[in-house]
């Protein structure tokens, strides 16, 4: 059973209980409203304990649906990909299903390595191919017509997130948990039944109810307080700590390295020192930490062309350009990225965006390898080493150098979120 069925089954069993016997009580004053319990009532505008019983209706419906339901397509559902346990899949949870079933629906469409045949790419690295529309001012060089580009991502977690971060997928594409449920029933699914409106609402609630490492973020999500950084017990722990403190970028001192991109409740936004270091203002979401240069998987490269209003089209070759291949209206309207006459004033280019991706969570981080969108990072070690990279190429290249001892400390705060 999983932990959800475990603990918070448990909970609706005994609300079931206790809105019986308040149904018996009321008889026919109860009895006289069985029409609002459906799937498509609303809690707010019911009296208790009817309300309770149209919150249970819709969060169990909602698990069905997430867990369940296919809406008539490859026969994958939610939890394909995002397991109930870490809100994604490994590449041993890959392994491990096609031990048990070689005909699990994992194994079809864009899990397949060239989207016809082969495993070896989901199974070694849980990655799938991802179709993405290009957006205007961004085109392929060797490819000027093309109006798509595929590549291959791993599954971003949904631990912690529907309820807790205003930014969904890598890219920033998807404004909606609803947006997000859709455009995977319709590209990962193969969906051949549109779902309706509620129902995606009734998903999207489900998650929001259902992915939280812990109770304080639980309750965070609840309007209690922000979650603070644990202090940590044992020498290593505190020293990883200050790695994540709120504190100007002070080298030799490396104390606030990893807050200048991972700070706030959290723990995946800029601070208010990062702007000094990477030009980024505080409360920004996306990074560029040289995981697309660096490759390590080997993804296929692209040569893009990229235009805006501020001077000749720029020219990169990337497997994966991230951010830029959501359209640049829609990411100015969020924030994500300045209009031009903005960037004019920094002396920048819409390219300078290129390869930058959602900054993550770090809460429960240490449940949801694998990491980086690519899956590059199979483990914290991993991670690190892509950092070691990244204090080399970046604008901060000589300040900083993790020593054997300074990675210890960090993985062992982090295994604390």
């Amino acid at each position: 059973m999983s932990r959800f069925n475990a603990v918070v089954l448990s909970r609706i069993a005994f609300a079931w209980m206790i809105a019986a016997s308040l149904h018996l009580a009321a008889g026919s004053q109860v009895a006289a409203q069985p029409g609002p319990i459906s799937l498509d009532c609303n809690p707010e505008g019911l009296p208790s304990p009817i309300n309770t019983l149209c919150r249970i209706k819709r969060l169990q419906e909602g698990q069905r649906l997430f867990v369940k339901e296919t809406f008539g397509g490859n026969g994958r559902t939610c939890a394909t990909c995002h397991s109930l346990d870490t809100g994604t899949f490994t590449p041993e949870d890959a392994l491990a299903r096609l031990t048990a079933d070689a005909n699990d629906s994992l194994f079809v469409h864009d899990g397949l390595d060239n989207g016809v045949t082969g495993i070896s790419r989901i199974t070694m690295h849980a990655t799938v191919r991802i179709t993405l529309p290009l957006p205007e001012g961004l085109s392929l060089k060797h490819d000027p017509d093309a109006t798509h580009i595929t590549v291959n991502r791993g599954t971003p977690t949904v631990m912690n997130t529907p309820a807790l971060d205003p930014v969904l997928m890598y890219d920033t594409r998807d404004l909606t948990l609803q947006d997000q449920a859709l455009g995977a029933i319709h590209g990962h699914g193969q969906s051949t039944i549109e779902p309706i409106e509620n129902q995606l609402d009734l998903i999207a609630e489900f998650q929001q109810a259902r992915f939280f490492s812990n109770g304080k973020l639980r309750r965070f999500a609840a309007g209690g307080p922000p979650p603070e950084l644990p202090e940590g017990e044992t020498e290593e722990e505190k020293r990883g700590r200050l790695f994540f403190v709120d504190a100007p970028f002070d080298p030799p001192s490396k104390a606030g390295t990893c807050a200048l991109c991972h700070s706030g409740p959290m723990l995946n936004e800029a601070n208010v020192f990062s702007t000094a270091v990477f030009g980024n203002p505080p409360g920004a979401r996306f990074f560029a930490v040289g995981v697309s240069r660096r490759n390590v998987l080997g993804n296929p490269l692209h040569t893009f062309i990229m235009e805006d209003t501020l001077g000749p089209p720029v020219e990169f070759t990337s497997p994966d350009p991230g951010i830029v291949l959501t359209d640049h209206d829609q990411l100015v309207a969020e924030g994500h990225m300045p209009p031009d006459f903005v960037l004019a004033q920094l002396g920048l280019r819409r390219a300078f965006f290129a390869e930058g991706f959602k900054t993550p969570t770090l809460w429960g981080t240490k449940d949801t390898a694998p990491y980086f969108h690519d899956n590059s990072a199979k483990n914290f070690d991993e991670l690190l080493e892509q950092y070691d990279f990244f204090f080399i190429d970046s604008e901060i290249a000589g300040r900083i150098e993790l020593t054997p001892q300074d990675k210890e400390d960090i993985k062992a705060f982090l295994r604390l979120l």
